[in-house]
């Protein structure tokens, strides 16, 4: 009897994530914004133990959102911030916080795409985890935090051992996979940046 491969009775971890929102006329939907931030937080913990901290900063962050909104399937994010900031309503705080986590994330992602192009697997996660975090989130975190993510960083897997954890097994093809996802994330992203900017005086002090 002929077996059935893998990719013929299951899906790669990486095709099942939910990607991020289109922006469309300036709206972010909350709810594929939740779904895809959670997706996220599932490939973190596919990442080991040793990332638990990354793990629990983001759960906490989105559950912190769904507990302080009440939102429906056509809630538009952005404009619920901002209703609710004018009631005193502090959710927008762990957006912004999840967002800062996103754009690390993102600038992992990117660093992992220009080692895909140049079939670079020995590049070493050590050093693209610190370039990101780095370019992040490490000058909003005190200097314990920063020890912990420094930690985080040297432990690191390899390249090839984190391709594995996402049932990887051709990066080449990965490679426009991961590419879309970044640029969608990258997008929603931003939006989220300007509208903290934009509405600056609302909000706080956020940057």
């Amino acid at each position: 009897m002929a077996t059935t491969s893998k990719a013929e009775d299951e899906h790669n971890f990486y095709d099942t994530l939910s990607h991020f929102p289109p922006v469309i006329n300036g709206r972010i939907n909350m709810v594929q914004f939740l779904e895809a931030s959670s997706g996220l937080v599932s490939l973190v913990e596919r990442l080991g133990t040793l990332f638990a901290p990354v793990k629990y900063d983001m759960q906490g962050n989105i559950d912190k959102i769904r507990k302080f909104y009440n939102f429906d399937k056509n809630t538009c994010l952005l404009e619920l911030m901002i209703t609710e900031s004018t009631k005193g309503n502090c959710g927008h705080e762990s957006v912004l916080w999840l967002n800062r986590a996103l754009l690390f994330f993102e600038l992992v992602f990117q660093e992992i795409i220009a080692c895909l192009k140049l079939n670079n697997h020995d590049s070493g996660m050590k050093k693209i985890f610190s370039v990101a975090y780095e370019g992040s989130v490490k000058k909003y975190h005190n200097w314990v935090t920063q020890q912990i993510f420094t930690f985080i960083c040297k432990m690191s897997p390899t390249l090839p051992q984190m391709l594995k954890a996402l049932d990887v097994e051709d990066g080449k093809e990965f490679e426009p996979k991961l590419t879309n996802y970044n640029i969608k994330l990258h997008l929603v992203r931003c939006k989220i940046d300007d509208c903290f900017k934009e509405n600056n005086s609302l909000f706080g002090e956020s940057k």
